[in-house]
């Protein structure tokens, strides 16, 4: 791309002079510069979306926290009665008696649910995590992916000045000429007809550039009303290293997608590992309790010990149970689906790039510099008389559309970078 990045510059010289000239308020206006290394980091500290996806870490924290913590609190318990009795022998004798007890009890698991809990809840963490990297990976992408279209759309705006730039000096010769008799007044009607097209197309493609930049400030988090202007050395982004493989290989292991997906088939099991322990004698309830009493001329004092299991006769969670098993082959297939995907995406996106790498090369290798030569010379031709002037502006349409064709490579080769990128989940 090294041959790219000279050939787009030369390219692009001609029309540096005349920005500064044609619209000196925009020139005042774009006082930032951005590289596509300070977009990728802004981006990841300051996107909107990422900020909001992040929280899922927090929430998944607090389910882990919560996970670790013996659920069931200690139960304290008391009673207490009063009142009179009638004496059996003597019915007219009355008697005051009262009863008091107060106990504490206790729930304990019995089948490790609380390891199995912190379990699920921590395969619930990995994948939040991993798919906050995810929502990463495509941010990057996409910020790849606009900041590819800013630079091809700040090189159409420079092409559009350039051609008003050649264009105004294609009518002050026409109106040199006619001055000497030399061409019809028609010759300069056209040639204003053409600068006024020009004109036109420098707006157009100013209104371009501002739609970029605003779609790069929103993903960077910046306002959108800050003046923005990409600078690299090249319209076309930098491929990844030439070691695709040994990118492909890692992608297929380490993409956040897919580790969530393998997270989850974690949680998963954790669901049906609880589901089990929980179906027959999961917990008992352990409780002390000490009761006193008076009854007439006796009193009583004990100490009791009390136990409760739960028996499983009509609930034993068999649907929760055909559940969870159903998650975990639900999650399983996500992941095969996951790989199946990458490598798809990795396949695509590589051809993408190496066709249109080639498409791009050919222009800057040939078609570019043969074009740009063909009009430079109908210029000169023209300006000592010798072609007429319909035949400058077939020249310059034919300059116009290959240069066009060359942004249009550039940009599908940037867009099939950016989809590199991703599919890799690397970066620049």
């Amino acid at each position: 791309m090294t041959v790219i990045c000279m050939r787009a510059w030369r390219l692009a010289a001609a029309g540096l002079a005349f920005t500064l000239l044609v619209a000196p308020r925009l020139a005042a206006q774009e006082t930032v510069d951005l590289t596509l290394d300070q977009a990728v980091a802004e981006s990841l500290a300051r996107n909107p979306s990422l900020a909001v996806e992040r929280r899922e870490i927090d929430i998944a924290k607090g389910i882990r926290r919560q996970a670790g913590i013996y659920p069931f609190n200690p139960e304290l318990e008391g009673e207490g009665g009063a009142g009179r009795a009638k004496d059996r022998v003597d019915s007219d004798v009355r008697r005051g008696i009262d009863a008091v007890s107060v106990g504490v009890s206790q729930t304990i698991w019995l089948q490790g649910q609380r390891g199995i809990r912190v379990r699920g809840a921590d395969a619930g963490l990995l994948r939040a995590t991993r798919s906050v990297q995810d929502a990463e990976r495509q941010v990057v992408a996409e910020v790849l992916k606009t900041y590819g279209e800013l630079l091809v759309s700040q090189q159409r705006l420079g092409l559009a000045r350039e051609i008003l730039a050649v264009t105004q000096q294609v009518r002050d010769a026409a109106q040199k000429l006619f001055d000497a008799d030399a061409v019809p007044q028609l010759d300069v009607l056209r040639a204003d007809v053409e600068v006024e097209k020009a004109e036109n197309r420098a707006v157009i493609e100013e209104r371009g550039v501002a739609t970029a930049k605003r779609e790069l400030a929103l993903l960077i988090g910046r306002p959108v009303v800050e003046p923005l202007r990409a600078v690299a050395a090249s319209p076309a982004l930098p491929r990844p290293p030439v070691d695709l493989e040994t990118l492909r290989d890692q992608a297929l292991v380490a993409r956040p997608d897919l580790n969530a997906a393998l997270a989850g088939v974690d949680a998963a099991k954790a669901e049906v590992d609880l589901v089990r322990a929980e179906r027959f004698l999961p917990e008992l309830k352990v409780g002390v309790k000490y009761e006193a009493g008076r009854e007439f001329d006796s009193t009583g004092q004990r100490g009791l010990l009390t136990l409760s299991v739960p028996l499983p006769l009509f609930n034993r969670r068999e649907g929760d149970l055909e559940r969870a098993r159903a998650e975990v082959a639900k999650q399983q297939a996500q992941v095969e689906l996951a790989r199946r995907r990458i490598e798809k995406e990795i396949s695509v996106a590589r051809q993408q790039v190496d066709a249109s790498d080639r498409i791009v090369d050919r222009y800057v290798r040939s078609i570019l510099p043969q074009q740009e030569q063909n009009f430079g010379l109908l210029r000169e031709a023209y300006t000592i008389g010798e072609i007429r002037i319909t035949d400058v502006f077939v020249g310059q349409r034919e300059f116009i559309e290959s240069r066009e064709a060359y942004l249009e490579a550039v940009s599908a080769f940037n867009a099939a970078t950016a989809d590199l990128y991703r599919a890799l989940n690397a970066r620049p």
